[in-house]
């Protein structure tokens, strides 16, 4: 069994639309992995996509929403929780990916990586099988089970302004994105 908890609505339509119109203006840079380099290394056979840079204010408005779910999360998942990671706000187009990975609370990492309970990943745009406006294909979150069962892959493409948490364990990757634009937010539960 894979554990997650999809929130829908987490985010209005109205807010969805008004980060993505912003995002593509936002300054921004290849998204990195977590390395022995400081702020992580660039590793395009990894992960391609582009992490944008918000305001303080939204980044601060995102986290204040996170934190808002944190007694339900801790509740759904058996763990106590303290704060968030800052979000990162990402842009995923034709052909970005990120490779199958975790994000944390593994044993033998020893980067601050190992203190991440949960993942969270907020959706801001529509997945379509058709190009559409504001919207993506491919780029599916799929998350894994685990190593030791059947194997099991479960696909996930959540509507516009949902939020998707699960274990920071957890194994999962995205696929890559066939067209238009994949817009999401990703923060760590700690």
């Amino acid at each position: 069994m894979i554990d997650y908890l999809e929130v829908k609505s987490f985010l209005r339509a109205s807010e969805c639309a008004g980060l993505s119109a912003q995002l593509p203006q936002a300054a921004s840079a290849q998204a990195t992995v977590l390395s022995a380099d400081p702020g992580g290394a660039v590793k395009p056979l990894v992960r391609r996509t582009t992490r944008m840079s918000v305001p303080p204010q939204v980044a601060q408005h995102v986290t204040a929403l996170l934190m808002e779910q944190k007694a339900a999360l801790e509740q759904r998942f058996s763990l106590a929780l303290s704060r968030c990671e800052e979000p990162q706000f990402l842009r995923y187009v034709a052909g970005d990916f990120f490779v199958a990975h975790q994000d944390g609370n593994t044993p033998l990492i020893h980067d601050h990586s190992r203190f991440r309970k949960i993942s969270a990943v907020i959706f801001l745009s529509a997945a379509t099988e058709d190009p559409a406006p504001e919207s993506y294909g491919g780029g599916a979150l799929v998350l894994h089970g685990p190593y030791s069962g059947p194997v099991v892959r479960v696909p996930l493409r959540p509507e516009a302004g949902s939020l998707v948490c699960f274990r920071a364990e957890t194994t999962h990757e995205v696929l890559p994105v066939s067209h238009g634009e994949r817009f999401t937010i990703v923060s760590w539960y700690l």
